[in-house]
This record gives structure tokens, sequence and C-alpha cells, in this order.
């Protein structure tokens, strides 16, 4: 009878134990699917950030647009004519490439990710194009279980 007590309570022990691993395990891959989104929604915006094409201009910022919230997005709608402007002026284009991307922080419903893009930028003054390097820093928001970009920030 003892035996048999005992044994009950460690399959109860061994059940609570193995429950807790499985709550554990299923968050922890929520986080990573979230911080995963959060990389992918980044460099994916760093991308369309840093690739345009003065004949597609429309085209190329409403990428820019269509993943982006706030402020930022005001901002960079705000300066979408200005922009264009000199883009086909300068018939510039360049041609972005996304080298290396890092969640700095992250939560359910934010993040943060630095990006780095290498672009050949060409214009009527570079015809041949110039290679320049960003790094990028994006304050992503989820939305609708849609991760935008709410700031950018070129920081080097």
């Amino acid at each position: 009878m003892i035996l048999a007590w005992a044994l009950s309570v460690l399959l109860l022990v061994a059940l609570a134990g193995l429950t807790l691993s499985v709550v554990g395990l299923s968050k922890q891959r929520a986080a990573d699917s979230q911080r995963d989104g959060a990389m992918k929604a980044a460099r994916q915006l760093a991308l369309d950030f840093t690739t345009y094409d003065y004949q597609t201009w429309d085209a190329d910022s409403k990428r820019v647009l269509d993943d982006s919230t706030g402020q930022f997005k005001q901002e960079f709608a705000d300066g979408i004519a200005a922009v264009k402007t000199d883009v086909e002026a300068n018939k510039a284009t360049s041609k972005g490439d996304v080298k290396e991307a890092a969640v700095v922080s992250n939560d359910k419903d934010s993040a943060q990710v630095l990006v780095i893009v290498n672009a050949v930028v060409t214009n009527t003054a570079s015809t041949d194009g110039v290679e320049r390097r960003y790094r990028i820093k994006l304050d992503l928001v989820r939305e609708k279980n849609h991760w935008l970009t709410a700031d950018l920030q070129v920081v080097g």
C-alpha cells in the first residue's frame, strides 16, 4: 500500500515536471517565433529602404510605407515628393544587400533590430556606382500580428 502511494506521488511529480517543461518550451518557441518575425521584417524594411530606382520610385517607396507605422510612416510620406524629384532628376538607383542583422531587444509587441546593409548607388554623377555601407537601427511594433517599422535611424 505504501509502495503504491509512493509510486502515485512520484508519478504526479513527474507529470507536473513534464507539464512545466512543455509550457516552458511552448513559451520559448513563441518568443523565438516573435524574435524571428521581427528580424525578418527589419531585414525586409532595410532592404526596401535601400533599394530603389528612379523609374519605379512610386512602387519602391510604397513598399516602405506599407511596412511602416506612426511617426516614421508620416515623416517618410511627407518627404516622398521631394526625394522623388531628386531621385528622378539625378536618375538615381540603389541596390541594397542586407549583410547582417541582430535583434537588440524584443517582447511580444515591440523589437529593436540593428541591420547592416551594403548598397550600390548610381546617379548621373556616378554611373559606375558607389558602394555605401549603412548601419540601420529599426524600432518595430507588432500591429494585428504584423511587424511594422515605427522608427528608422541610420546610425553609421
